[in-house]
């Protein structure tokens, strides 16, 4: 494992757990976000007087900032956990290719460089989207491009996350924030079973697994945690947990409970994972237990959440933005 790791998209939900862990590891962390999206500052106010600690805004639109941040870091290990935007659109990999480009031209140019991986993390948070497949292909094939050119890449694509540091913009962290606030709990088809949810400190482990093992040019794939729960039993757990450590002041959580039917979101381009290694990780969190883990986090962090919710209201406000309700 590398002694100097650069984050990018380190202030977001997965790059900050990433960066805690890379920390506890003894690693020395640069951390890079231009916190126009989900990063958030207060993710890693705790860690900004740790000497083993660097922030800096970076913007990866911009080759100038770039190169900037790869001369401070003078990394052996880049983590790049930045997800499109808007990956529906033509120009969603622009930035990526920008990126690449310009780690491409200062490796060449710096015949010292320590470099010896990139891990690029791709969330599969717009999994529903028709054109996310698509997306995911042309990004695959411009990972592929670059590592024949020589950049140390291995990619790492992980099912939807949830847990510490998660803004309202998932089902999980949008029913805690609705449930502490009081606000009705919509559960879209409730009986329907849950799959591909994973604990972001599971995706974590996997991120340094590839790191450590990873074949360079591979492209490794996280599966979802194993589980029988239905969505409604999801949300029985969070709502228990509650009770327990937060009580209402009539009744219980459950209450909340708005149950609603619509027909399932189905992809109309079905995602080719013929180029994907099954990641083998042992021993990852069971859904229930990472569900407590969760509940308890937030409200262990009142300080955070009380920013987070005021910052992105409209989120859980609007749960329907979250939950694609037609």
């Amino acid at each position: 494992m590398s002694n100097r790791s650069a984050v990018f998209g380190g202030a977001g939900f997965i790059g900050t757990n990433l960066v805690y862990q890379l920390i506890e590891d003894g690693q020395q962390v640069f951390n890079f976000d231009n916190l126009s999206g989900l990063g958030n500052l207060l993710n890693i106010a705790e860690l900004m007087q740790q000497s083993r600690h660097s922030f800096a805004r970076c913007d990866i639109s911009n080759p100038e900032e770039i190169r900037q941040a790869l001369l401070m870091a003078a990394a052996d290990t880049i983590y790049f956990c930045i997800t499109p935007k808007n990956p529906e659109e033509e120009s969603s990999l622009e930035n990526f290719r920008t990126f690449f480009e310009t780690v491409k031209e200062w490796r060449n140019g710096m015949a010292d460089t320590k470099l010896h991986k990139i891990v690029v993390v791709v969330s599969e948070h717009y999994k529903l989207l028709g054109t996310y497949g698509k997306m995911y292909a042309g990004l695959l094939k411009l990972l592929d491009s670059y590592a024949s050119d020589g950049l140390p890449i291995s990619s790492l694509l992980v099912p939807p996350a949830f847990g510490p540091f998660q803004q309202p913009d998932s089902p999980i962290s949008m029913i805690i924030y609705r449930a502490i606030e009081g606000e009705t709990i919509p559960v879209v088809n409730p009986e329907e079973k849950v799959s591909d949810l994973v604990y972001v400190k599971d995706v974590v482990d996997a991120i340094v697994l590839v790191e450590k093992n990873g074949k360079i040019g591979g492209h490794y794939h996280l599966t979802g945690t194993t589980s029988s729960m239905s969505n409604i039993e999801v949300a029985d757990v969070i709502c228990d947990s509650l009770n327990e450590a937060l009580p209402p002041p009539v009744g219980r959580y459950q209450a909340l409970i708005e149950e609603v039917t619509t027909s399932l979101i189905a992809s109309d381009i079905s995602k080719d994972e013929s180029a994907l290694t099954i990641l083998g990780l042992q021993n990852k969190t069971s859904l229930g237990e990472a569900l407590k883990k969760t509940v308890s986090w937030y409200l262990n962090n009142p300080r955070w959440y009380n920013q987070s919710r005021t910052r992105f209201f409209y989120l859980w406000q609007n749960p329907e933005t979250v939950l694609k309700i037609a």
